[in-house]
């Protein structure tokens, strides 16, 4: 029998984050290329909680895992039934002083 999916919980940073990477595409490049990124962050969230995509360790903090999505990083940590999404990072920021 199938278990039960994980849900996900957003940090305060990674709400930002997620808002942050909606305005920026917005204004680079349309609202249809913003919504269709933001839907698949979310797709990727609901992927990591399902099991449907695994994140790998993070070797510059414990417990902390990731996963790589279009030009963006999701850091986040598995609490067992959840995961806590900590922060959506560009890949060109540094990870050391932004996590």
């Amino acid at each position: 029998m199938p278990g039960k999916d994980k849900t996900y919980r957003l940090a305060p940073l990674a709400q930002v984050d997620l808002e942050d990477i909606w305005l920026y595409t917005l204004q680079k490049w349309s609202r249809e290329q913003a919504d269709t990124y933001h839907r698949e962050l979310v797709a990727v969230f609901e992927g990591l909680a399902a099991g449907r995509k695994q994140g790998r360790a993070v070797d510059i903090r414990p417990h902390y895992l990731k996963y790589p999505t279009g030009a963006h990083m999701v850091y986040f940590q598995d609490h067992g039934d959840w995961l806590a999404i900590i922060r959506i990072l560009h890949q060109k920021q540094d990870v050391s002083q932004n996590l």
